[in-house]
């Protein structure tokens, strides 16, 4: 629960929620054999959690309209929050009408703390199959929650984000049983949810909503549906593409060192859905209207190989960086193959990537994964150089040598040399462009 607030270790927190603070902190062997016997039919399923404790709660929550909001019901509901990762808590709350509970607080409230921590509990506890199925047949709960999708608190978006991504992937199993899943009606319902997430991705400077923004879309991105396609169905194409890029931007910002693991989860999310709107022809990036938004995704995929390129010793690749280039490099071919204006700066970089996973210069304290990686990598890098020296024009190879180290031309020429593919055509191209770098 990444927003909750950290509660004061004072002399009145047992006070404000003393089971909550049994149920959490103590150990079963301080615990005599009696008093567990008594506790056990007080507590839910196979948890330590306090049943009792929990309805007081609820009680409480259903009266915020009279009372008001409170610190001590606010450290009593991030515990629930915390609680509601348990399957039994979860079930035990969907038995105790929380979902009305919440219909009313949404209605009855406009605590934005309130409405963050109810929906982050409604988000674990839809974890379960039965209760994201139990939200969608609330008609008035689904329409709060789309409603959600117009405040300006973004951790109260962050959660709702979440709260979707589990309907996308009930839309998915569903779809793969051959049944049809309420919350595809929803998601076409409420066109608010295209248009925000849009807006969010061009409008917001907050990582977190960005990361749960394209997360979201990344699972709509791949859903497959028998008649239709989903993300054609929510967003308008010309708006997504250049909201992904200024997100994108955002997100991963210009830098010389290596990605951080978060950030190569953005990268694979952010390649994973423009790739689905190439393939699914979504975008005609040789149409004229497109040039910018074509030139953008070049740029975008220099940013994300950049740092394999200026790193001589490659740190070894875990398998979400080796998916990033991987899919990198396949956007890139995909473009050559289809005739765009590639320009030499990215074979160079492909060259480069494959010279740095051969030359032996990786860490030594890489481990079996790491090298798994790094020679599947290799081999599709190799395979398509093979595919680039094929399309590419004398000058165009020309450019690229120009770029290179001369101990990566060695390594080029030595490569395509020893190949059991390579043509006597070829390799007199490729001798022909090596001979200008003496001229």
């Amino acid at each position: 629960m990444s927003t909750m607030e950290e509660v004061d270790d004072d002399s009145n927190s047992e006070e404000n929620c003393p089971e909550c603070q049994m149920a959490l902190l103590m150990d079963a062997s301080d615990i005599s054999e009696s008093d567990m016997e008594t506790m056990k039919g007080d507590t839910i399923g196979n948890t330590m959690y306090s049943a009792k404790w929990i309805i007081t709660v609820l009680i409480s929550l259903s009266n915020v309209d009279e009372t008001g909001w409170s610190e001590s019901l606010e450290k009593e509901l991030c515990f629930l929050w915390d609680m509601a990762a348990e399957k039994d808590v979860t079930l035990f709350l969907a038995e105790n009408n929380f979902l009305q509970i919440v219909e009313l607080s949404f209605n009855a409230s406009n605590e934005p703390r309130l409405t963050e921590i109810l929906m982050g509990i409604l988000g674990n506890m839809c974890s379960q199959t039965t209760v994201i199925q139990s939200v969608a047949e609330r008609e008035e709960l689904v329409s709060l929650l789309f409603n959600l999708l117009l405040t300006s608190d973004p951790e109260t978006l962050i959660q709702l984000l979440r709260l979707l991504r589990v309907a996308v992937w009930d839309i998915q199993l569903k779809a793969r049983g051959n049944t049809n899943s309420l919350w595809l009606e929803h998601l076409k319902n409420y066109q608010i949810l295209g248009t925000s997430l849009i807006f969010i991705l061009n409008s917001s400077t907050n990582d977190d909503l960005l990361i749960a923004a394209t997360d979201l879309i990344q699972a709509i991105s791949t859903t497959q549906l028998p008649n239709e396609k989903l993300l054609e169905s929510l967003f308008g194409m010309q708006q997504l593409l250049p909201a992904l890029i200024e997100s994108f931007t955002q997100m991963i910002p210009k830098q010389d060192g290596n990605h951080t693991r978060k950030e190569l989860k953005v990268i694979e999310n952010w390649l994973t859905i423009v790739s689905n709107l190439l393939e699914g022809k979504h975008l005609m990036l040789f149409e004229e209207e497109y040039t910018k938004h074509f030139i953008d995704i070049l740029d975008t995929l220099l940013r994300i190989l950049q740092p394999y390129v200026h790193s001589h010793n490659l740190i070894p690749l875990d398998e979400i960086s080796a998916v990033c280039i991987h899919d990198s490099v396949k956007m890139i071919l995909s473009f050559q193959q289809n005739r765009l204006p590639v320009g030499p700066e990215f074979i160079f970089m492909i060259v480069t990537i494959m010279y740095h996973l051969q030359s032996g210069n990786q860490s030594t304290d890489s481990d079996t994964n790491s090298d798994n990686n790094e020679w599947e990598l290799s081999e599709y890098l190799e395979k398509y150089w093979f595919k680039i020296l094929a399309w590419s024009e004398l000058d165009h190879l020309q450019d690229v040598l120009q770029m290179c180290e001369d101990s990566i031309v060695q390594y080029i020429m030595d490569i395509t040399k020893s190949h059991r593919y390579t043509t006597s055509a070829t390799m007199r191209k490729l001798i022909i462009a090596s001979e200008s770098l003496s001229q």
